[in-house]
């Protein structure tokens, strides 16, 4: 599998709000070619979604093809997918400062979680993925995914 895959943890530095991205996922965004990533709240968890640029802003064009740029529609999706989202380059030492809102919102502090989704991965608060999991698991019981 190409992309962003496994769970790696890390810190986040609040007094600097600071994180380094993990090396594997470094390596990831450098194959992909990816010199900017998009950061976005999570709309399916306390977490933020992180982006290869480019493959963030392709999936926004599927969604709006064919669609007016004065439409209701096209408005609404780019409100949802372009308004929001915080575009940052990675120092050479994968270091980005994260944006205050985007940290509280997901209740960075201290001990954080890096989850690989394949075409993107998410930051998590290390407590919460610890519940996400949890509860995913509890689900899963019985299961067979």
């Amino acid at each position: 599998m190409s992309g962003f895959a496994g769970t790696f943890g890390g810190t986040f530095d609040a007094k600097k709000g600071r994180i380094s991205v993990p090396a594997s996922f470094r390596a990831a965004l450098s194959r992909l070619g990816a010199e900017e990533i998009v950061l976005t709240p999570s709309r399916f968890g306390a977490c933020i979604d992180v982006w290869p640029a480019p493959a963030y802003m392709a999936e926004v064009e599927r969604r709006v093809a064919g669609l007016s740029q004065l439409s209701g529609e096209y408005q609404k999706i780019m409100r949802k997918l372009v308004s929001r989202i915080h575009t940052l380059r990675p120092d050479a030492e994968g270091r980005i400062v994260m944006p205050k809102e985007l940290a509280d919102k997901a209740g960075l502090d201290g001990e954080i979680s890096f989850s690989g989704l394949g075409a993107y991965f998410q930051i998590w608060s290390a407590e919460r993925l610890a519940e996400e999991e949890a509860r995913l698991a509890a689900e899963d019981e019985g299961g067979d995914v």
